[in-house]
């Protein structure tokens, strides 16, 4: 008797199933770490999207005798300010762990010679727009004064 492949797979029925989870929290990153008992590294597929999303899927047969299997997914946004370019994904006797590093924050200033160089550079530029406008605002007064003792 010969059993045609693709019947067979119409046939496959699955069992939706929501793995534990659990969310840790270590110096610099989070770690996503998800109870698979069971699942070969093979059956399990990771992966994020352009638009921020992590992306997990499993499947397993249930048992060798029928066509059941089991199956599960999971989408998660993932936070502002983890480093998606980073993210590693590591399955160990049946746990899944996924971490997702943190970026590295930037200092917008540094503190030192450079920094006072650009101080003082910002404090010649705000005189100098002083100056100016001090400049304007008295040939205006004196413009006016002018004007008033010609018509008067």
């Amino acid at each position: 008797m010969e059993i045609n492949v693709a019947e067979a797979a119409t046939n496959r029925s699955y069992e939706d199933f929501e793995p534990y989870c659990k969310w840790l929290t270590q110096e610099g990153q989070t770690i996503l770490e998800i109870h698979l008992r069971g699942f070969k590294k093979e059956q399990l597929k990771v992966e994020t999207d352009n638009w921020g999303t992590l992306k997990i899927y499993g499947e397993r047969p249930a048992n060798a005798t029928n066509n059941k299997s089991c199956r599960f997914q999971k989408e998660i946004k993932i936070s502002i300010g983890s480093d998606t370019n980073t993210i590693r994904a590591k399955f160990s006797h049946g746990l899944l762990f996924i971490a997702m590093p943190k970026e590295a924050v930037r200092e917008l200033f540094i503190y030192g010679a450079e920094t006072r160089k650009r101080t003082n550079a910002i404090k010649v530029a705000i005189a100098v727009v002083f100056v100016v406008a001090l400049g304007t605002y008295i040939a205006r007064r004196v413009y006016n004064d002018e004007n008033i003792k010609l018509i008067s």
